[in-house]
């Protein structure tokens, strides 16, 4: 990618829900445009969360002195990097992602962030307040033993707005907001709040969104075809390598409701259609997250990216 005197660096983000085909297109335009795809996911960032995460199936090979994480010859970084063990923040996503941004450019390529972690796609490439409140060890650990649901209320009391928007299946986050507000004794009334005129890149966001009908066909298709592929045992095996199931359902949906499954809480069917809810309305609060961003460029067909992408790298 030719760079131009004057201009900042051209970065291209591909956003969208679950399910509507976000890694494939990102796929398609790097090949098209010499670029190397980052993945903004919040769950493919971790080692072992494969196919329940919707991980594309790629391979760590060695590229000059690097190892890098291939699939169909182009590199993806922030995939498959840490243990599930680990905890992984928005401020290391922004960190490694900066850094993984910056290589590319230095090879003369183009940077395609690919992602439906919203957070993590503002907080790489605008200014976003995120608060350096140090963790709370004995907080944390009276938190834990309590349920969703209790968590939310407990939120709910503390700051009403915060726990409106924040994902109600994410225990992490919840955890995390509740000891932000105990500890700054105040509601995270600007926490999150994105500036997006503000970016050192030059931005191209395309957004993927379908019908809503189609968009659960969608979710409900990949569910089917994932466990059928293997996706219970994939979460099976995990815990048999030592992931505690409280571990595995703080990672998200489908680790949260297959560990239940696992335990006998829920049987095949219960788990299934709860997936197929849960997701669709997931799906619906990435959206929303997204449609707060008057930048996006929302198409509904994976072809109508392409003549985009070209016409923001012409000189």
């Amino acid at each position: 990618m030719r760079k131009e005197p004057n201009r900042k660096p051209r970065v291209v983000a591909i956003v969208g829900p679950n399910a509507s085909g976000k890694s494939e297109i990102a796929l398609e335009l790097a090949i098209k445009h010499n670029g190397e795809i980052i993945s903004a996911d919040s769950r493919q960032v971790y080692r072992g969360l494969n196919l329940t995460a919707g991980k594309v199936p790629g391979s760590w090979q060695r590229e000059g002195l690097k190892r890098k994480f291939i699939y169909h010859g182009i590199p993806h970084y922030l995939t498959d990097v840490i243990s599930p063990r680990k905890r992984f923040t928005v401020q290391n996503f922004k960190k490694k992602a900066s850094r993984a941004i910056d290589d590319i450019l230095k090879h003369g390529k183009l940077p395609i962030i690919e992602g439906g972690s919203g957070f993590y796609v503002d907080a790489l490439l605008h200014d976003i307040n995120i608060p350096k409140v140090p963790p709370n060890r004995k907080l944390r650990r009276e938190l834990e033993k309590l349920d969703n649901e209790a968590l939310l209320r407990r939120l709910t009391a503390l700051d009403a707005h915060t726990a409106k928007r924040i994902d109600q299946n994410n225990r992490r986050r919840i955890i995390r907001a509740i000891e932000i507000v105990v500890m700054t004794r105040s509601p995270i009334q600007g926490t999150g709040l994105v500036n997006y005129e503000h970016s050192p890149y030059d931005i191209l966001k395309i957004g993927i969104s379908y019908p809503a009908d189609e968009l659960k066909r969608k979710i409900k298709k990949r569910l089917r075809s994932r466990l059928k592929e293997g996706m219970i045992n994939e979460v099976k095996s995990l815990h048999r390598r030592g992931l505690s199931w409280r571990r595995l359902e703080e990672l998200g949906l489908e680790f949260r409701y297959i560990a239940k499954h696992l335990q006998g809480k829920l049987s095949l069917e219960e788990m299934e259609s709860t997936l197929v809810t849960q997701t669709w309305q997931y799906a619906r609060r990435q959206l929303t997250w997204f449609k707060r961003d008057k930048n996006i460029i929302w198409i509904d067909a994976p072809a109508k990216a392409l003549p985009l992408v070209r016409d923001f790298l012409s000189p």
